[in-house]
């Protein structure tokens, strides 16, 4: 099937468009609504010293940007409505490189009870070297941007 050169594009922005809403998914609105104190869990150690280097740095990002959006951050679970939990996912030898890896992060909230509220994820695994605190930093804050802000969920059940 030949394509005209503005089919392609407009098939190729379509796929863009497909990957971005699929890599965020989140359960209805009136689950997150719910939600006004959540738990930053520690980043799920990974085997490999590149992603475990950065732990602190998406930790901190998470609680710097959920603080933003109007969330209180809790110290332990049992105070909170809702948990964070982030994680890496490696992935070797792709590409012209065997010897490398790519990565790319995962964060996801869990209610109370355990149902999942919100995942989203960097998009594609990149080499590992392309990672560092300001790329960790950034991805946090474009994945959370996604959730809705404390303030407006709080004010629909007061």
């Amino acid at each position: 099937m030949n394509l005209p050169r503005l089919g392609q594009i407009a098939l190729a922005a379509l796929f863009a468009v497909i990957s971005v809403a699929c890599s965020t998914s989140a359960t209805s609105s009136a689950d997150l609504k719910s939600v006004s104190k959540i738990f930053v869990a520690d980043t799920a150690a990974s085997n490999t010293l590149e992603t475990n280097a950065l732990n602190n740095a998406v930790h901190d990002a998470a609680v710097r940007e959920l603080q933003r959006l109007g969330y209180a951050i809790t110290s332990n679970s049992n105070e909170a409505n809702a948990t964070l939990r982030s994680s890496w996912r490696t992935r070797k030898g792709e590409g012209v490189r065997n010897d490398s890896e790519s990565i790319s992060l995962s964060l996801s909230l869990f209610s109370k009870s355990g149902q999942r509220l919100f995942d989203a994820d960097s998009g594609p695994a990149v080499l590992a070297n392309f990672w560092n605190e300001s790329r960790a930093n950034t991805e946090v804050i474009a994945m959370l941007a996604r959730l809705p802000h404390a303030e407006l969920a709080a004010g629909s059940h007061k």
